[in-house]
């Protein structure tokens, strides 16, 4: 289904190079490690596993694999080799600093759940809730790398209690008391030791990592690393959007330190209630960057391809494609207000990031609205840790939104528009009424997470959220727009009244407002407003429905792109020959049917996706004829020679479709003009046509040789 909504659109590969040839599996060859998924073959697997397993079972893991990568924001190659219920318990830290108890509580930790393991990471989550509105969510989500993990001691209580106590590089102890049976735990603990072992490679990775890491710094005087240098975005030099001191960041970094203290920090940090507390206030701006990348899983990733960003740079300066050129259009388009993009320093690490992206994704290179999101991240965070949070925004959060045909953002919008439709009906009807189109307003919203609707201090508070909570809140934050601007949508008769009232409604997001509290009123901002709203009242929007209704809604967009892109192809037509529309539709549909379903080893000559070579050619004939169907070569003289005449006649078909085209393959266009002269040509110019046909070296004299061919081929048809 993914494959067919990327290709819906057809038309060229944007990124792809317009100077030399190189390769996706060429780049991505050092990433592809991560991929092997063969960490456990030492004789633990048979090598013939994935032919064994029935296509149920095989489906069956691979979802239970995709479920587990995507609740712990796991890098996509991690599969689940065991999971065991468990109770989790820390202590709270050591000399603890006695301020700020009642903000940051003591880290203590005594939760049953289950505890997972994959190949380089072990997980736990609780069993026990959020009150609501945050009840689908879980009291400690906890993840940590196995490489980061410097001690394992086994703990048993008991004849029927088992379980192990780890020690982080941070020297903080976590216990997992397994509640299975004792088989069950041995054969758990014995296959992380075996994990363990596999991960010493990487041990004396983690301190030179750990030293691109913000959070380090505030802990200068027990630092396992050296942080002389501070790291950071272009804040640093060019300052942030928020006042610090009006944002309370030194205050907030306390917190954050206190926080830190008690549950780890970057790769090795626990999620507990206090942690979304702390996010949704309004993140410092020194840590905002360290901890999109921890919340969205981008640290991890970063982590497995230390390099891979500047390997990139190095591999691809000075190669150009078609997306390099869109990127240099649209650079000095990207946040202009702000003043690290009036300057060639923050121009300049802007378009290394979204090259490097596009280089190391060929198939999507750069759409626009990329430019916006890597402005707004580009403030906080290094470029390496920005190429890699696009990577998570790209590929996980909003598949397809970055598209050419933008499917993901266009799935989003019908899903919006239903969930506008089921909780708040009234509104709805109105917008049906009076033929308001909701995406006129919302579609900008979501392509750009905000960062070009609201002023930029509050948009940064939005992707701190989103980082934390996955993509509902967008939808959240969209529905709460619209019920705190109910009453005057509702006065709206058309699309202008409706992109007025919005425009209005973000410029003033700052300024506050008296609201009802129950007993008393306050006075908040119209952003903590949305944010209110959003959570208490449409907390039945979860990350679950998001992607359940865009299952549901895949097969409707396909359809209408496909629909779209099919009217404009034909619409572009120089010459539709003597052919109806319904012909041409027709011919539409084979040949592009052709072109999605050769692979890439089939089409590896071919420059363009909307371009066939001689061997798709073919594809498209026998899909219309029972001629150009070849069988396959055996032991039968008669078949084989069939075989050879039928090729030949092909390949002059070929020949003289392409004849006027310079990179020797064909195109829609040819196409037409081609089979017109074939379907609608009289008795003089089907004469002429078989003349070219066989006339190979154009001196317009047919050879006997020639007739001869001629004669055979005939026969044969």
């Amino acid at each position: 289904m993914q494959r067919w909504l990327k290709n819906a659109g057809g038309g060229d590969a944007p990124g792809q190079s317009t100077d030399a040839a190189f390769t996706a599996a060429e780049l991505s060859s050092k990433r592809s490690i991560q991929q092997t998924h063969r960490l456990l073959a030492d004789g633990n697997r048979s090598p013939h596993h994935q032919l064994v397993s029935p296509l149920k079972q095989d489906l069956a893991a691979q979802k239970r694999n995709n479920n587990y990568c995507t609740r712990f924001r796991l890098p996509a190659d991690q599969y689940l080799i065991s999971g065991l219920n468990a109770t989790y318990s820390k202590d709270a830290a050591a000399d603890r600093d006695p301020h700020f108890l009642s903000q940051v509580p003591p880290g203590v930790v005594h939760l049953i759940g289950r505890v997972y393991l994959s190949q380089t990471f072990l997980a736990f989550e609780s069993e026990e809730r959020l009150p609501a509105p945050q009840h689908n969510l879980p009291v400690c989500k906890a993840v940590f790398p196995l490489y980061t993990i410097k001690r394992v001691e086994r703990l048993n209580k008991g004849a029927y209690t088992s379980g192990v106590a780890i020690t982080t590089c941070h020297k903080m102890e976590h216990d997992f008391f397994l509640h299975a049976e004792k088989n069950a735990c041995e054969q758990f603990c014995d296959t992380l030791k075996d994990l363990l072992l596999k991960q010493i490679p990487l041990f004396r990775k983690v301190k030179p990592f750990m030293a691109t890491c913000e959070s380090e710094q505030i802990f200068q005087t027990d630092s396992l690393i050296d942080t002389r240098v501070q790291i950071g975005g272009l804040g640093l030099e060019f300052g942030y959007p928020e006042n610090s001191k009006k944002s309370k960041d030194k205050s907030k970094t306390k917190l954050w330190k206190l926080y830190f203290q008690e549950n780890g920090r970057n790769l090795t940090m626990i999620k507990l209630p206090t942690f979304g507390k702390l996010v949704r206030v309004g993140l410092p701006n020194s840590l905002r960057g360290e901890i999109w990348e921890a919340s969205s899983g981008a640290m991890y990733l970063r982590f497995a391809n230390q390099g891979l960003y500047q390997e990139i740079l190095d591999k691809y300066k000075g190669q150009k494609s078609t997306s390099t050129e869109e990127i240099e259009k649209d650079l000095n388009r990207s946040l202009p207000e702000y003043p690290g993009y009036q300057s060639p320093e923050g121009i300049n690490r802007l378009r290394r990031v979204l090259t490097a992206y596009a280089w190391s994704n060929p198939e999507l290179g750069y759409c626009q609205a990329m430019n916006i999101v890597v402005s707004a991240l580009l403030i906080y965070t290094t470029e390496e840790q920005a190429f890699w949070i696009l990577h998570i925004l790209v590929d996980r959060f909003f598949p397809g939104y970055y598209s050419t045909n933008m499917y993901g953002a266009l799935l989003d919008q019908i899903t919006f528009e239903q969930l506008v439709e089921k909780t708040m009906p009234i509104l709805w009807n109105h917008f049906k009424r009076t033929n308001v189109e909701l995406s006129v307003a919302c579609l900008p919203w979501f392509l750009s997470l905000y960062i070009n609707s609201m002023p930029l201090e509050f948009a940064v508070r939005v992707l701190d959220i989103l980082f934390m909570e996955g993509p509902r809140i967008l939808f959240q934050i969209g529905l709460a727009i619209l019920k705190v601007n109910g009453e005057e949508l509702l006065e709206t008769r058309d699309d202008g009244g409706f992109l007025d009232i919005f425009k209005a409604f973000f410029q003033s997001i700052g300024h506050k407002e008296q609201v009802d509290n129950g007993e008393q009123h306050i006075k908040i901002t119209k952003f903590n407003e949305v944010m209110l709203t959003a959570y208490r009242e449409f907390s039945l929007v979860t990350n679950e429905m998001i992607t359940e209704l865009r299952n549901q809604n895949q097969l409707k967009v396909g359809a209408g792109i496909e629909s779209f892109t099919k009217r404009t192809v034909i619409r572009n037509l120089k010459d539709t020959a003597m052919f109806s529309k319904e012909d041409v539709a027709i011919l539409y549909d084979k040949y592009f049917g052709a072109l999605y379903y050769a692979s890439h080893e089939a089409s590896n000559n071919a420059k363009s996706d909307s371009k066939m070579n001689r061997e798709v050619f073919q594809s498209m004939l026998a899909s219309m004829t029972v001629w150009a169907k070849a069988k396959h070569n055996t032991d039968n003289a008669d078949v084989n020679a069939a075989n050879a005449v039928c090729n030949n006649f092909i390949d002059r078909m070929y020949r003289l479709f392409t004849e006027n085209a310079a990179d020797n393959l064909l195109d829609f266009q040819m196409v037409i003009l081609g089979m017109n002269e074939i379907l609608h040509g009289d008795l003089m110019s089907h004469m002429d046509w078989f003349f070219q046909l066989y006339d190979q070296d154009k001196d317009g004299v047919l050879t006997s040789q020639d007739i001869i061919n001629m004669s055979k081929e005939l026969y044969w048809l």
